[in-house]
């Protein structure tokens, strides 16, 4: 299974979308089972992860320092099984390129703190915690077990 996270620039939101849900499917041993990305309709290839973005992971012991950006490219409209848009604009903008709207699974918003101080990032993690979990719980791991 492939999951794509999905945001504006990739350097906040689905760079930690990607390495907190990676920490999970690594927790669960399911590496071998689930592959995950991010990219963001306008971002600017090679960029790093905003250091807030970097800072607040770290203190849940989770490493995205390595993360550059990378826009999404058509060829990603089908490539992936699954899409976690971080907003419903970013889910209608994926549909238009072609995505099927059965493969978008969308959150409850996702604020962009882009710009903003630590403990606004912070706030972001904890709801992206709080929507991978239900996403992976109520999603990934029943499509896992149904494809086994």
């Amino acid at each position: 299974m492939k999951v794509l996270f999905v945001c504006t620039g990739n350097t906040c939101r689905s760079p930690m979308a990607e390495g907190i849900f990676r920490d999970k499917v690594l927790q669960d041993g399911l590496e071998g089972k689930i592959f995950s990305q991010s990219a963001g309709l306008s971002a600017v290839d090679k960029m790093p992860a905003a250091e807030n973005a970097i800072l607040t992971c770290r203190e849940i012991g989770i490493d995205i320092s390595g993360h550059t950006a990378r826009r999404i490219a058509p060829e990603d409209t089908e490539a992936w099984d699954l899409y976690f848009p971080m907003s419903k604009t970013h889910a209608y903008i994926l549909e238009q390129a072609g995505v099927a709207h059965t493969k978008i699974y969308i959150p409850k918003y996702i604020d962009d703190p882009y710009g903003q101080g630590l403990e606004v990032y912070r706030k972001c993690r904890e709801k992206l915690e709080i929507e991978l979990r239900l996403f992976y719980n109520n999603v990934v791991k029943r499509l896992i077990t149904f494809e086994a």
